[in-house]
């Protein structure tokens, strides 16, 4: 019975779900205590002012912040794609943050008292029932479904209230100004319909030749715009997970073993067939729909056709009013409970196959509703996801021989072996980058972290620690710097020549978009564009700022043209990515002055809330300046290795 109840309203546990992970993740509640040894939970990886992020409130949080992506993504989330979103650094970084709003927090005298997470914990819309707070049984019961303790919650709530309590005291001071607000207004609201024409640079290209001397003389003038860099090399050892695959051995035991551990995994859930005829309550004056005792008579006179034999489809087709079912019958296909309202969710879980319901009141009406099907929970048999389950075991496998490694590569290193050796005894190969500079990232080794990282190295130090990368980790050891240097023509030549061609093409594009509007001020835009081979365009419809100006795109100097410009004129040539256009403004609708009466406030609160939350986020960075943040990068490597796949 209880769990029929939870699957009815599981989207309404999902909901409850997403706040307390959400809550959890930016205010995570420490478990342990540092002093543990290596390995351990409650090891320390950063060290925040003197205050430490465990590895277990890593792994948690990570975890949680996992399950939020794999409930969006809904399956179609793998290890790889968590490894290019960089999903450890995001929450390590988060969690950090948190450490740093805790220590001002102190710094500041900013504390919340039991009063306020008691009075936060009766007025939260998520604790109301019909404006009445729900009790707090019901709170301990629903915490209970989520494994959380009372204390638990009330620390987690506690710093979210401190959080956003430093964060009024850091924002009290930003005002918005009259001006500010009007500016805002017209930015939001004003629309312009154009027409234009584009001179694409792109038609000019290939007829620009530069000569010798016209690629040295813009090398002469321009030569500070072409020094090389100082660049890098690094030879590096990489742990590719699909490289270690020929090395990993994955038995029908272990695909039985793994299934049996996490059948879970593998439940399918319950499902019905539905089909149904709404009769809509009109919603307001001008809503559409029926007073609800017109609306109630229709729905019954429906329900007794259909009790009296008729047909279900062709009813439906004719006196539904939800028009995405109406045209196949009334069908809705099949859904997990949840997916519907709650009134229409609990009535079909409660009926069997080909039963047909008694009216059904929801927030859209009066339902009649046939049930077709329904499939019962269960877990899919072995059979069904074998090859699933090899696909999973074998990435685990790949991962923990990538961590074994990994580990066996980090000792060596810290015994003074070199990375040479250290991967020869792994059966390893060091390879070599090429040359690059700083912010350059070599694709084998896709990580700005990492390449940040190198240009911290000194000539011939190695790194003793991995870096994650997507497709595994990678050790490094600088073995060159290149120092930065004046160029020689010949190392920049194709480049001056690409750069003098996209000038000189820029030019002519300038100029043929200057002779239009020249001729437009005669014959008219349209006739101006075909007499240079150009066409003339318009916006399909009234655009705002921000929006793009049809195939033009958009771009600041585009907005400032088309939104500064009379009505019935033409521009300048304004820039654009490929070229130079020619605008017109044949429509221009400025909002009325009553609208920003009716906006002031909310425009004025939002523009509030940008510039405190800018002003809270670059009090966090100096708060970074503050405190000593000390990382271990072994520890690192222990928390997000050790994760539960």
């Amino acid at each position: 019975m209880a769990l029929a109840l939870m699957r009815r309203h599981r989207r309404w546990l999902y909901v409850f779900l997403w706040l307390v992970i959400a809550a959890f993740i930016i205010l995570y509640i420490p478990a342990f205590q540092k002093g543990q040894q290596a390995g351990s939970p409650a090891e320390t990886v950063v060290s925040v002012g003197g205050r430490d992020i465990s590895v277990g409130e890593l792994q948690r949080a990570y975890l949680r912040q996992r399950q939020v992506y794999e409930r969006l993504y809904q399956g179609r989330l793998n290890d790889a794609m968590l490894k290019q979103m960089g999903l450890e650094e995001q929450v390590l970084d988060q969690l950090v943050g948190d450490r740093l709003v805790e220590l001002e927090a102190r710094r500041l005298g900013v504390s919340v008292s039991d009063d306020a997470v008691a009075r936060a914990i009766s007025t939260s819309p998520e604790f109301q029932d019909n404006g009445r707070f729900i009790g707090t049984d019901e709170i301990r019961r629903r915490l209970d479904l989520q494994g959380m303790s009372e204390e638990q919650f009330a620390e987690s709530l506690r710093r979210q209230l401190e959080r956003e309590s430093l964060q009024r005291l850091v924002g009290s001071a930003v005002d918005v100004s009259e001006a500010e607000v009007e500016r805002e207004f017209q930015k939001r609201n004003e629309q312009v319909k154009l027409e234009y024409v584009l001179a694409d640079a792109a038609r000019f290209r290939p007829q620009v030749q530069p000569t010798e001397s016209e690629i040295q003389l813009r090398f002469d003038s321009k030569k500070d715009s072409y020094r090389v860099p100082e660049k890098r090399v690094v030879a590096y050892v990489l742990l590719d997970r699909q490289a270690l695959a020929p090395q990993v051995r994955v038995t029908d035991r272990d695909l039985e073993a793994y299934y049996q551990d996490h059948r879970d995994e593998f439940r399918q859930e319950e499902e019905a067939c539905a089909s149904h005829i709404l009769v809509k309550v009109k919603q307001g004056q001008a809503g559409e729909g029926h007073a609800d005792a017109e609306a109630q008579k229709i729905a019954q006179g429906l329900l007794d056709q259909l009790k009296a034999g008729g047909d279900f489809a062709a009813l439906a087709k004719k006196y539904s009013e939800d028009q995405g079912s109406a045209q196949n019958g009334g069908d809705l296909g099949c859904f997990p409970p949840g997916r519907m309202v709650p009134q229409f969710d609990d009535a079909v879980f409660a009926m069997k196959p080909g039963q047909l319901s008694d009216l059904v009141k929801t927030t859209f009406g009066y339902h009649v509703i046939r049930l077709a099907s329904r499939k019962e929970e269960a877990v899919l048999p072995f059979s069904q996801v074998k090859e699933r389950v090899r696909a999973e075991v074998t990435d685990r496998k790949m991962s923990e021989l990538g961590d074994q490694k990994a580990q066996a590569l980090s000792e060596a290193l810290a015994k003074g072996k070199s990375l040479q050796e250290a991967a020869k005894a792994q059966r390893l190969t060091v390879q070599k980058t090429a040359p690059f500079a700083r912010g350059e990232v070599p694709p084998v080794l896709a990580s700005p972290t990492l390449v940040a990282h190198v240009f911290e190295l000194k000539p011939g130090q190695t790194e003793k620690e991995g870096f994650p990368l997507p497709q595994g980790a990678a050790f490094v050891s600088l073995v060159e710097v290149q120092p930065a240097r004046a160029a020689a023509l010949q190392d920049v030549h194709d480049k001056v020549k690409a750069d003098l061609v996209e000038e000189k093409a820029m030019e002519e594009a300038h100029a043929l978009a200057g002779s239009v509007k020249a001729k437009a001020a005669t014959i008219g835009l349209d006739k101006a564009a075909a007499a240079s081979g150009l066409v003339r365009k318009e916006t399909p419809q009234l655009v705002g700022r921000g929006q793009p100006l049809g195939d033009l795109g958009t771009g600041a100097a585009l907005d400032q043209a088309a939104f500064s410009l009379p009505e019935k004129t033409l521009s300048d040539p304004v820039r654009t990515a490929s070229g130079w256009a020619v605008l017109g403004v044949l429509e221009k609708k400025t909002p009325e002055p009553a609208e920003l009466q009716r906006q002031k406030a909310q425009i004025a609160a939002s523009l509030r809330d940008e510039q405190r939350q800018e002003l809270f986020r670059a009090f966090l960075a100096s708060a970074r300046e503050r405190y000593t943040i000390t990382r271990d990068a072994k520890a690192y490597r222990r928390a997000v290795g050790e994760r539960e796949p």
